[in-house]
């Protein structure tokens, strides 16, 4: 309930400023189109990249959208500036809040308008599987919807472990480092080589932007995998964040 009270009032902010959501919706098609004409652009040097076909690479791309998007929605508008939150002490405001911190501080606010990339990435998935004349059972567009939930929460985990940085070092920040590693997913993993494919699958869970939640839709993955990196990641966060807090230094203290 709270999450919705939440957005309710992001949404009423954005549609009160018209003209920026024409902008954004704008944007966002030129980016998207940039983003598959590129990619049609390497596949008139091949046949297939990492062995997969046009289509499956587009509805990868529009899979990565649609988490990108998600991101861009809920997250970031908020850890985006979170280091400078901690270090002019306006994380205080979060912390006396009768609510669960890491909640408010991590997505207590959102762009609604982003939301406009969820919906240009799922037409850009569908367009990909009907180009791959892939056969999309229940059964796969339920796992597929599935991982996306489960790269969802787990790309929300690792964000805030990285913000989270800021509570031991003022000066270090790794958000560009994530936004560096978060472009690998955009590719099926299968392009990279197979050290990489090691790192991206298990240290760094970039294939579960898109490659993996495409394979589930093909009946290729097994759902309770990410399922589990998801549960295991949100634990993780909650520790880093309980832990980062111990070390934080209220500014009217």
């Amino acid at each position: 309930m709270l999450f919705g009270v939440l957005f309710s009032l992001s949404v009423r902010r954005a549609v009160a400023f018209r003209a920026d959501l024409l902008f954004e919706l704008l944007v966002t098609i030129v980016g998207a189109g940039a983003s598959v004409a590129a990619l049609l652009v390497v596949y008139t040097r091949t046949e297939t990249l990492g062995g997969w076909g046009p289509g499956e690479a587009i509805a990868l791309l529009g899979t990565f959208q649609v988490v990108s998007g998600l991101r861009s929605t809920f997250v970031e508008p908020n850890l985006q500036f979170f280091g400078e939150q901690v270090k002019s002490g306006r994380l205080d405001a979060i912390l006396v809040q009768p609510a669960p911190s890491i909640l408010l501080a991590s997505l207590g606010s959102c762009a609604p308008t982003a939301l406009i990339q969820v919906g240009l990435g799922v037409g850009i998935a569908v367009t990909g599987v009907v180009k791959a004349d892939l056969v999309a059972s229940p059964g796969g567009v339920v796992a597929w919807l599935v991982v996306v939930a489960a790269a969802t929460v787990t790309m929300w985990a690792t964000r805030v472990m990285v913000a989270s940085v800021v509570f031991w070092a003022f000066g270090l920040s790794l958000d560009v480092l994530y936004d560096a590693l978060w472009q690998f997913g955009r590719y099926p993993v299968q392009v990279y080589q197979s050290g990489l494919q090691v790192v991206f699958t298990y240290v760094v869970p970039v294939s579960l932007i898109a490659t993996v939640p495409v394979e589930a839709l093909r009946g290729e993955a097994l759902v309770v995998v990410p399922l589990i990196v998801a549960v295991g990641t949100s634990t993780a966060a909650w520790v880093v964040w309980r832990r980062g807090l111990r070390r934080y230094t209220s500014a009217t203290s």
